[in-house]
């Protein structure tokens, strides 16, 4: 996916805009100029196209009030911003028209060549709407009034912001390309760049025991007992509240993207630190993400030579990972290479799940044969949930239609109950299966 950065001086209403595109409240928003330090992300989908969005601080000039060092650090985010995105928003107070500060700004985005959308914000009222015709005289062909407090032109905003992604990251992952794409991601020093470098039989990136040694994506196709895989090399993630740098800031986002491009996920954790709320919220995305997961405990030579310490550590895994608790356990050692060689099979097992199939004859059978003498949920009304047939949808992950009665009277728990049944009937180890409930038609079935 493409990334979008939000750009301009402080206390413009950046944040605002942010969180009316997002649709809730994730930047803190203030009348103090620079409250935004950090940048914030969030995934927007528009159009049918999907994008991430970033908030940033604002660009400051010259100031004499003691906070240079603050604003140096808001401007370097700015430009980060613009290396790294596919176009930018450029926000600017409709309220106070054109400043200096925003003819700087101009200056500096049309040296970066990025696609512009000039925002015009707070013109929540039609006799300010003027000020509009004002930006234009910053350069730039795109300029939109908006207002974030009153949700005024944000539509308009999103399609110009969605006319900025390319074909290509528009395009859905598919499944018939040579290589399968597999993305090794886990926390800063979990091992990830030294598992690709033994993957790839030679110091392809940078090792060491310092957490946050690799920043961008690097990836590299290897042959593993027979199959092709592009190995995708990401940056640890951190907590957004250990995020303090820029460069910091977009090794995250390109990691999600990293996942997003993959088939497989092989979330890398620690035996030294088992599993933490970081690990939990990765794992987590990449099943929301559909993509396949294995999850590959490193550092095993290090732990004690108890022969049941396999079988404690996979128990513990299972109890703490309850929705993840399909994925296969790999516990391996990249820098000694003890389970390395069993990670091309798991590969290949995954991948193949996600593509795999039950047919209608057999997915009615269930319904005949099982669900009927499940108890089925129901209402208070006396109502219970019926289920006339069942058809697997097309595509990966695995995905599941049952046509009933009225999908209204399906709950999660029965859901959840479904999901075991299905996952009992074939192999979908490793993979998440999706669960539609759809009204039957009278001419259906």
């Amino acid at each position: 996916m493409g990334i979008i950065a939000i750009v301009g001086r402080p206390n413009v209403g950046k944040s605002s805009i942010f969180n009316r595109l997002l649709g809730r409240r994730e930047a803190i928003v203030d009348d103090f100029p620079g409250v935004t330090r950090d940048r914030l992300y969030g995934e927007i989908a528009w159009d049918g196209r999907r994008f991430y969005i970033v908030d940033t601080g604002g660009i400051m000039g010259d100031t004499q009030d003691g906070h240079v060092d603050i604003m140096e650090k808001m401007e370097r985010q700015v430009r980060h911003a613009l290396g790294e995105s596919d176009g930018v928003v450029f926000v600017i107070d409709g309220r106070d028209g054109v400043t200096p500060m925003d003819i700087e700004i101009a200056s500096l985005l049309r040296k970066g060549g990025r696609k512009v959308i000039v925002a015009v914000n707070k013109l929540d009222n039609p006799e300010r709407l003027d000020a509009a015709y004002e930006a234009a005289s910053l350069g730039f062909e795109n300029v939109m009034p908006v207002s974030a407090t009153h949700n005024f032109n944000m539509g308009d905003l999103l399609d110009g912001m969605a006319s900025f992604i390319s074909p290509e990251d528009i395009a859905e992952e598919t499944d018939d390309t040579d290589e399968i794409p597999v993305a090794l991601v886990g926390r800063p020093n979990t091992g990830k760049s030294s598992l690709f470098n033994a993957l790839c039989g030679s110091e392809r990136s940078l090792v060491s025991d310092i957490p946050g040694t690799t920043r961008d994506v690097v990836d590299s196709i290897v042959e593993l007992d027979g199959a092709r895989y592009k190995f995708l090399d990401t940056a640890g993630l951190r907590r957004k509240a250990r995020i303090n740098t820029n460069v910091e800031y977009y090794s995250s986002v390109r990691t999600y993207q990293a996942i997003d491009k993959c088939r497989v996920a092989v979330v890398m954790l620690d035996a030294e630190e088992l599993v933490t709320d970081q690990d939990k919220r990765l794992l987590s995305h990449v099943l929301d993400r559909g993509r396949g997961l294995i999850i590959a405990v490193n550092k095993w030579d290090l732990v004690g030579h108890d022969p049941k310490s396999g079988d404690k550590m996979r128990d513990k895994l299972r109890d703490e990972l309850p929705f993840a608790s399909h994925a296969p356990i790999l516990f391996m050692s990249a820098l000694t290479n003890r389970g390395v060689s069993k990670l091309g099979n798991l590969l290949a097992s995954v991948d193949e799940n996600r593509r795999r199939r039950i047919s209608t004859s057999e997915l009615n059978r269930l319904v005949r044969e099982v669900l009927a003498f499940e108890r089925m949920p129901g209402d208070d009304r006396g109502r219970y949930l019926k289920i006339a047939f069942c058809t697997q949808a097309d595509g990966a992950p695995p995905a599941f239609v049952f046509f009933v009665n009225d999908e209204r009277l399906a709950t999660r728990p029965f859901e959840r109950r479904l999901e075991n049944i299905i996952r009992k009937m074939t192999d979908f180890s490793g993979v998440p299966i999706r669960l539609f409930f759809r009204k039957k038609r009278e001419n259906e079935g």
